[in-house]
C-alpha cells in the first residue's frame, strides 16, 4: 500500500512542478500568470538567500529560469525516471519549494501567497519518508528471507539423506543404534 502511495504522490507532484515550472519559462499556459511570475521573481533577486553571504545577486530572468528549469526536470524525474534517481528529484523539489517559502515569507507577501509552496513542501516531504520506510522494509524482508533460507538449509543438513544407505560411513549413529537394540 506504502508503494502505492509513493507512486501516485511521485505522479501529482511531479506533473504539479512540470506545469509550474513550465509557467516560470514561458506564457504559452497563461500570459497573466506568466508576467506575475516575471514581477514576483524581480522582487525575489533583492533578497536572494546566498547574497549576504557570496555578495552575488542574480539578475530575476536568470533567476525564474533557472527554478523553473530545475522544477520542470525534476518534476520530469519524479514522473517518469524510476530508481534513485527520484529521491535526488525529490530533494531538489523540496528545496525549490524552501527557497520559494523563503522569498516569499522575506518580501512580506501574505500566507496566501506560500500555501501552494507549503502544501506541496509537506507533500514531497511525506513522500521522501514515506519512500525511505519502504525501502527498510525491502531490506528488512530481504534480510528475513535470507536467514530463513539459511535455517532451512541447517534443518535439510539434519535430515539423514539417502546417502546413508548408499555409503554406511555417512551416519554411523544410525548403525550404532540399530545394532544395539540387536543385542537388546
Amino acid at each position: 500500500m506504502a508503494h502505492i502511495a509513493v507512486i501516485f504522490l511521485s505522479v501529482t507532484t511531479g506533473l504539479f512542478f512540470v506545469l509550474i515550472g513550465t509557467i516560470k519559462l514561458s506564457p504559452l499556459v497563461n500570459e497573466e500568470i506568466y508576467r506575475d511570475m516575471r514581477k514576483n521573481f524581480i522582487r525575489f533577486s533583492k533578497v536572494f538567500p546566498l547574497a549576504s553571504i557570496t555578495k552575488f545577486r542574480p539578475s530575476p530572468h536568470a533567476l525564474r529560469r533557472v527554478v523553473g528549469v530545475v522544477e520542470v526536470v525534476n518534476g520530469l524525474v519524479l514522473t517518469f525516471v524510476p530508481g534513485p534517481l527520484k529521491q535526488v528529484a525529490n530533494i531538489g523539489l523540496l528545496l525549490s519549494c524552501l527557497f520559494s517559502i523563503y522569498c516569499h515569507y522575506m518580501v512580506h507577501d501574505s500566507l496566501d501567497k506560500m500555501t501552494s509552496h507549503l502544501i506541496f513542501g509537506l507533500l514531497l516531504a511525506c513522500r521522501f519518508i514515506v519512500r525511505l520506510q519502504v525501502n527498510a522494509r525491502e531490506v528488512n524482508d530481504s534480510n528475513t528471507k535470507n536467514v530463513n533460507l539459511k535455517n532451512d538449509r541447517r534443518q535439510y543438513d539434519k535430515v539423514p539423506s539417502k546417502m546413508s544407505t548408499i555409503n554406511p560411513e555417512y551416519d554411523i549413529s544410525a548403525e550404532e543404534n540399530v545394532q544395539n537394540k540387536k543385542c537388546d
